[in-house]
C-alpha cells in the first residue's frame, strides 16, 4: 500500500522534467546540433569612391564645372498621387442613397460575380436591394446586380462621398 502510493508521488517531477525539456532549444544547452552553418560569403570587390563638389542648391554649377554623372541620371518616376483610389479605401459599411431611399451599403473583398462582394441592408428600393457586387475601375466605383449586371456607377466626390447614376438614370451616392 506504501508503494502504490509513492508512485503517484515520485511520477510529478519526472513528468514536470519531460514536460520543461521541450522548453528549451537543444543548442542553448550545449548539446551539439546537426545542422551545418552556410559557409561564409566571399568578398566582393568594391570600386573605390570618388568626391565631387555638389552644384549650388538652385542646380546651376558654377562656371567651368559639370555635374559629374549627369548624363547617366534618369528622371525619376513620378510618385503616385496621395488621393489615388484603392480597393481597401472602399471596404466597410457605407450609406447610400438614391429616389429618397437611404440603407447601409456593406463592401468586402471577397471574389464575386461582378467583382467583389457588396451588400444592402435596410432598403425599401427594388434597384438598392438587387445589389450584391461592387468593382473599382480605374476611379469609378461599379455597383453590380447578381448576374454582373451594372446597378450604378459612381466617381468619388471628394472626402468619403461617391455619387452617381443608376442604370435607370437616377442619381445615387454613398457616404460615411
Amino acid at each position: 500500500m506504501i508503494t502504490r502510493g509513492l508512485a503517484p508521488a515520485m511520477l510529478g517531477p519526472v513528468v514536470m522534467a519531460i514536460a520543461l525539456a521541450g522548453c528549451g532549444s537543444i543548442g542553448a544547452i550545449g548539446v551539439p546540433t546537426s545542422r551545418n552553418a552556410p559557409p561564409p560569403a566571399d568578398p566582393v570587390a568594391v570600386a573605390p569612391v570618388q568626391s565631387s563638389t555638389l552644384p549650388p542648391v538652385g542646380g546651376a554649377a558654377p562656371p567651368g564645372q559639370g555635374v559629374v554623372g549627369a548624363d547617366v541620371v534618369a528622371a525619376a518616376p513620378a510618385a503616385p498621387a496621395a488621393s489615388a483610389l484603392g480597393r481597401t479605401d472602399l471596404l466597410g459599411g457605407w450609406t447610400i442613397a438614391s429616389s429618397g431611399d437611404t440603407c447601409q451599403l456593406f463592401m468586402t473583398l471577397t471574389s464575386w460575380t461582378g467583382g467583389y462582394r457588396a451588400s444592402t441592408r435596410g432598403c425599401s428600393s427594388e434597384v438598392l436591394k438587387s445589389i450584391s457586387a461592387w468593382n473599382l475601375n480605374g476611379t469609378q466605383v461599379v455597383l453590380a446586380g447578381s448576374g454582373g449586371s451594372t446597378v450604378a456607377t459612381l466617381v468619388s466626390s471628394g472626402g468619403s462621398r461617391f455619387d452617381g447614376q443608376t442604370g435607370q438614370g437616377a442619381a445615387v451616392s454613398f457616404y460615411r
